[in-house]
């Protein structure tokens, strides 16, 4: 379609154009730099984008006075021509302009400092009233953004102030509304997916005063896909790409569930930085600058891929159109579809297929679901009478497990496991020693598995403490003697050592989980006196679930025998061990 064929013939149409909507996607719009000339413009419409993003710089528009625009000085109208050929231009490729308004005169803000924001908020909402009721009558504008990223102290100085924001949002909204009832008022786009902001936006009164919020996720350094992610307190992270699902979340806990978010810059920088080169941000030094231009291309195929998931996610414009040198920190130049030099990037196809395919199709994003989980021990409805086994394992087939947590009742702490976890190889303790301080009665014991990305998985298992009269001994240890024959020293130290196996327990039920061993395992050294009779002289108590040594030093000399006795508890039955007799010189 040929330009000067269908400007006139489309004036009245324009009016009323609208976005066009694909089920689901959100539409594919890209970012230019700079003023909106027709060759920045043929450029950034022949990407297929429905929206181009560009900065309408109130102090270029009203330089020198409130009410100043549109104006007949020469430069001032040449400016507004511009703009208003943009519009037309953009329209007549069936697309829409999306204006970001910001930076204030010196006459608002009584600083040569743009980012300072107006003193009075309303010097701008006048502004805005006209500046939307002159484009209403040029042509159809997608948008207007209040402010670009108000959320950092890079374009609101001396620092961001939701307050004073709120302000300017409401006499924007109010402005924009009556310079042209049908326009789309956007909240001032956001660094990151920064919710904790929108939450102090809508404390200062903000609600009803957008009809949608923005977010930009071209953060610093950013060389993770979109479907990477991490958590802050459970919520998907402010500087994860996909966070901008709990900024819908804030929204909807404050009733605006209906609106749109629009994600009005995305992008990854294509420095093919090393492993440190980031310059800026929290992970300066610590990160690469940015992707190859290969991962660029395929970071922007899956981003759209993953937008389109969610429907409330309306609009996606690329950051930015081309390359280039203008800024001293070289991550920030090499964003674009294009080079310096007008070529094109691997990006520029993967843009362009996007948008021929309306935004494309959903596709998978992100590992989301939790690991599962096996409980060895203990066994729903298990009772115990003083110390409980805890045994379970996990597996997780997408980012890998993080973490397995055991906890008991409400709020009990027993412990986290981290190093070392492979999935389904089961992790815990035999015995948990805290168990033993626990009432009688029910408990219940919880088993958490998290994965990398923070997906949790929880079982719950009840059991019950028990009276030792209570439970019945049904199950036969076996007490195992690693000495064969007792040996002592000259100084008639002897000892014996050994351990309770549970093995024929564990094969009379047939693999099923087997408590551990609680009580105390017991020695008695006996001697035989003059009379020929057996009596203990010695004896000695130890743990029945490790393998013990009990040592004594005999005093006197002649025949021995020792022994070595489990005492029981239940569900273990009392056993004793053979004699083992010896003779002491």
């Amino acid at each position: 379609m040929r330009l000067h064929k269908i400007f006139l013939p489309l004036v009245g149409a324009l009016l009323a154009l609208a976005l066009p909507a694909a089920a689901d996607a959100a539409q594919p719009g890209v970012n230019i730099a700079g003023a909106p000339t027709p060759d920045r413009i043929s450029e950034a419409l022949a990407t297929g984008a429905k929206t181009v993003r560009i900065f309408a710089v109130w102090k270029d528009f009203e330089p020198n006075r409130a009410g100043e625009y549109p104006s007949n000085e020469f430069s001032l109208a040449n400016l507004t021509k511009t703009y208003d050929d943009a519009i037309r231009q953009i329209n007549a490729a069936g697309a829409q302009p999306l204006f970001v308004v910001t930076e204030a005169p010196t006459w608002a803000n009584g600083s040569t400092d743009p980012a300072v924001p107006p003193a009075n908020p309303w010097d701008l909402g006048n502004f805005l009233k006209r500046f939307a009721a002159h484009n209403k009558a040029v042509g159809a504008v997608a948008g207007y953004e209040v402010w670009n990223e108000p959320d950092e102290n890079e374009f609101w100085h001396p620092a961001p102030d939701p307050i004073k924001y709120t302000q300017m949002l409401q006499a924007a909204y109010a402005s924009i509304k009556q310079g042209d009832p049908s326009a789309t008022v956007i909240a001032g786009p956001m660094t990151g997916n920064d919710y904790q902001w929108l939450n102090s936006l809508y404390a200062a009164g903000a609600a009803g005063n957008f009809d949608v919020v923005a977010v930009h996720t071209d953060t610093a350094c950013l060389d993770r896909g979109p479907d990477e992610f991490y958590r802050e307190n459970g919520a998907l992270a402010r500087y994860t790409f996909l966070g901008y699902r709990t900024v819908h979340d804030t929204m909807v806990a404050h009733g605006d569930g209906n609106k749109p978010i629009w994600m009005t810059e995305l992008g990854w920088s294509s420095t093919g930085g090393s492993l440190n080169s980031c310059t800026r941000g929290q992970w300066a030094g610590q990160k690469p600058s940015g992707v190859s231009e290969a991962a660029q291309a395929a970071y922007l195929t899956k981003a759209y891929a993953c937008l389109a998931n969610d429907p409330y996610l309306g609009l996606a414009d690329w950051f930015t159109m081309r390359d280039t040198t203008d800024h001293p920190v070289d991550e920030l130049n090499h964003y674009g579809l294009l080079r310096t030099d007008g070529s094109a990037k691997p990006a520029l196809g993967a843009f362009k297929a996007v948008a021929a395919a309306g935004g494309g199709s959903a596709g998978p994003c992100g590992d989301f679901d939790a690991p599962s989980i096996r409980v060895v021990k203990p066994t729903p409805g298990q009772q115990f009478v003083d110390k409980l086994d805890l045994s379970a394992a996990a597996t997780d087939t997408g980012v890998g497990l993080a973490r397995i947590t055991f906890s008991y009742d409400a709020d009990g702490d027993v412990r986290n496991f981290t190093d070392g976890l492979a999935n389904d190889v089961p992790v815990g303790l035999a015995p948990w020693q805290g168990s033993g301080k626990l009432g009688l009665g029910p408990h219940t014991i919880v088993v958490t598995a998290l994965d990398k990305n923070g997906n949790a998985s929880t079982v719950q298992i009840p059991v019950v403490k028990v009276s030792a009269s209570s439970l019945k001994s049904t199950l036969q240890p076996t007490i195992k003697l690693k000495t064969k024959k007792v040996k002592c020293t000259k100084k008639r130290q002897c000892a014996v050592s050994g351990s309770i196996s549970r093995a024929a327990a564990v094969k009379a039920l047939k693999g099923a989980a087997v408590p551990s061993l609680g009580g105390k395992v017991a020695v008695e050294w006996q001697f035989r006196n003059k009379k020929g009779k057996w009596r203990k002289l010695v004896g000695g108590l130890k743990p029945a679930n490790k393998p013990f040594t009990f040592k004594a030093k005999l005093k006197n000399k002649g025949a021995w025998r020792v022994r070595v006795v489990y005492q029981g508890q239940a569900p273990w039955k009392r056993t004793t061990s053979k004699y083992l007799t010896f003779k002491v010189k």
